[in-house]
């Protein structure tokens, strides 16, 4: 071989792609590699999870054993890295994990100055981003009466700064409170230890055994609902 040749095969070889799939070998599929960091992520029913880009799976050999994937960082942007032993390599992909928790939303349009009811309030499931660091609400019965302080359209997630609400108990008033545990309900009075609105929760005493405990402030009185 003369050396023309000998350097145009150099130089072939040069620009060849480092991460070329080896011959014979065969590429990773990255349906495989979302399965795993969707497992790692094991999020709970409502939870959405959106990855980032995972198409640099295919420039990686198959794994031939199962993949293995750690999360890193904090909600809702997270990191997945997805690990296989042999041959031995690792990929990086972002994740975004957002959670979902059923909150009080406008039913219907509510205009400013309007006396709430529940028919105009439901449940609906949102992403918790939407609403961090705001008191929102998660009982529409826990609204009606309150009046609306600006206009409200349909699918609005329902804050404090949205509604006025009446004080509805005075600290040091003796007051009946329901307490609901299943299809069973008890009525007790007992002396309210803080000034609540509705939606409010505050705390009481029994004036029976002395023991507090607290109560939701609804327009139709005060509710302890306990778990069956």
């Amino acid at each position: 071989m003369n050396r023309a040749a000998g350097l145009a095969v150099l130089l072939a070889l040069g620009t060849a792609p480092a991460n070329a799939t080896p011959p014979g070998s065969t590429r990773q599929d990255p349906a495989a590699v979302a399965a795993a960091i969707r497992a790692a992520i094991a999020a709970p029913a409502g939870t959405q999870v959106t990855l980032g880009p995972i198409q640099g799976a295919q420039f990686m050999q198959g794994c031939s054993d199962p993949l293995a994937a750690s999360i890193t960082g904090t909600a809702p942007y997270e990191q997945a890295a997805v690990h296989c032993a042999a041959p031995a390599w690792t990929l990086y992909v972002t994740v975004t994990v957002m959670a979902s928790t059923p909150v009080v939303v406008a039913a219907r349009p509510i205009a400013a100055g309007q006396t709430v009811t529940e028919d105009d309030l439901t449940l609906r499931s949102e992403p918790e981003s939407l609403f961090a660091g705001r008191q929102i609400f998660y009982d529409p019965a826990a609204l009606a009466g309150t009046t609306a302080v600006m206009n409200l359209p349909a699918g609005t997630i329902i804050n404090n700064n949205d509604i006025d609400t009446p004080v509805a108990v005075q600290a040091g008033q003796t007051v009946t409170v329901a307490v609901q545990a299943g299809g069973v309900d008890v009525s007790i009075n007992a002396i309210a230890d803080q000034t609540g609105r509705i939606g409010d929760n505050i705390l009481l005493t029994n004036p029976s055994s002395g023991k507090r405990f607290t109560a939701l402030v609804t327009n139709a009185g005060l509710v302890v609902r306990l778990q069956p």
